[in-house]
């Protein structure tokens, strides 16, 4: 069951920095000054590698153990 969540976290992760790109280059969000669109990537991106990095750390706590 933790592999499967392991998998589900980086799909998660993928799914986040996808967004963002989709965000930046996508002509669904005309309505959106450019501006905003790169605000909202630039969190997407950020929060997930903050998430990377939380899988990251968790997964070396259990190395460790």
């Amino acid at each position: 069951m933790q592999k499967f969540l392991k998998y589900f976290s980086y799909l998660v992760v993928a799914l986040y920095f996808f967004l963002g790109i989709y965000i930046l280059v996508s002509p669904a969000f005309i309505y959106l000054s450019r501006q905003i669109k790169i605000i909202f990537a630039v969190f997407l991106f950020l929060y997930g590698a903050f998430r990377l990095a939380r899988i990251w750390t968790k997964s070396r706590e259990r190395e460790e153990e």
